[in-house]
């Protein structure tokens, strides 16, 4: 009898069912509990899973969570991936979205954003895909789940990118772009600093103004998040952030 490969993950601390499913139904998972921001259920560096119960998908369409969602998990994994739970009849029926809106938004995730969709009839069958792909990912084709450790053999603008990865929400293909454009951690870290978050006239925040208003992919969690780590001074004081020391 072939003995059963052990398996790693990550789950966010939001997944209250998902957890207690796994950890009946796949004892050879070990797995995290940690709050994600960015993703459901993270299975190693390069993917990574964002779950949808049918009426959450629709919900999240109708607010426009579910592109900001997408984009971030695709700027920051890649191999992003979305598991549509449940979208059956009684979300058709029951939500009042039109049926054409509903295909409409999964065919920009699918086609324009690039995020493979699986869809899943219930919970039991999203975890046998979580454990589907975390086998794929670990045990045949080997790939550690979230290793920060650099190689001896990084050239300078690769150790120049690890060490952007490790800024939040951000990962390899992210980190790579501000390197190209900025081309060391410390002009990085000054782009942060000078893009300010800006505010609705209530006083919520509705997007960037700076140097990373020029790339895409930038959204004012990334400024807001990184300022406060990098230089932890970044809570709100009314619409505007306050003022940051010069380094």
């Amino acid at each position: 009898m072939n003995q059963v490969k052990p398996l790693n993950i990550i789950i966010d601390t939001r997944e209250r069912k998902l957890i207690k499913l796994i950890e009946t139904k796949f004892p050879n998972i070990s797995f995290e509990i940690k709050q994600l921001d960015i993703a459901d259920i993270v299975i190693s560096e390069d993917v990574a899973i964002e779950r949808k119960e049918g009426f959450d998908f629709v919900s999240s369409i109708i607010d426009n969570r579910l592109f900001e969602q997408c984009l971030r998990l695709k700027e920051t994994y890649t191999t992003p991936i979305l598991i549509l739970e449940g979208l059956n009849d009684e979300v058709f029926e029951n939500t009042g979205m039109k049926i054409a809106s509903i295909y409409g938004a999964l065919a920009k995730i699918a086609y324009k954003i690039g995020l493979a969709v699986i869809p899943t009839r219930n919970l039991n069958d999203t975890a046998i895909v979580i454990e589907r792909i975390a086998y794929r990912e670990q045990v045949k084709d080997g790939t550690t789940i979230l290793s920060r450790k650099a190689p001896k053999s990084m050239s300078i603008e690769e150790r120049r990118s690890f060490i952007v990865e490790g800024f939040v929400d951000i990962g390899p293909k992210k980190a790579k772009s501000l390197i190209e454009r900025y081309e060391t951690p410390y002009q990085v870290f000054k782009a942060i600093k000078h893009t300010e978050v800006t505010y609705t006239r209530t006083g919520n925040p509705k997007g960037i103004e700076g140097p990373l208003k020029e790339l895409s992919g930038f959204s004012w969690k990334f400024v807001e998040k990184n300022k406060e780590m990098l230089f932890g001074k970044t809570k709100k004081k009314g619409p505007v952030q306050k003022k940051i020391d010069d380094i």
